[in-house]
């Protein structure tokens, strides 16, 4: 049986492929598919920033794609975010 841990990493993983794989690339999420991911799966987070402009910044290779690692940093920007509003309550 996963931890709540496991199956929050297991969770991001799943969230990655499942619109990485729109365009049948497991390791690449394009500027349309970071779109949907951001609206569909942070609208709380990202209500103030611009799609393009997350995916000029998490973009660190500058391939024009976000892999699982770049991905990360957005999943880092938006935990510590959380863990910033879990304070205010």
């Amino acid at each position: 049986m996963l931890s709540d841990l496991e199956k929050a990493l297991e969770s991001m993983v799943e969230v990655y492929h499942k619109y990485s794989l729109i365009k049948g690339n497991n390791h690449a999420l394009y500027r349309d598919d970071l779109q949907k991911l951001l609206t569909t799966e942070c609208p709380q987070y990202m209500q103030r920033k611009k799609a393009e402009a997350v995916f000029r910044s998490l973009d660190i290779n500058r391939d024009n794609a976000i892999n699982f690692e770049e991905f990360l940093v957005l999943v880092i920007k938006m935990g510590l975010a959380a863990h910033e509003d879990s304070h205010k309550k």
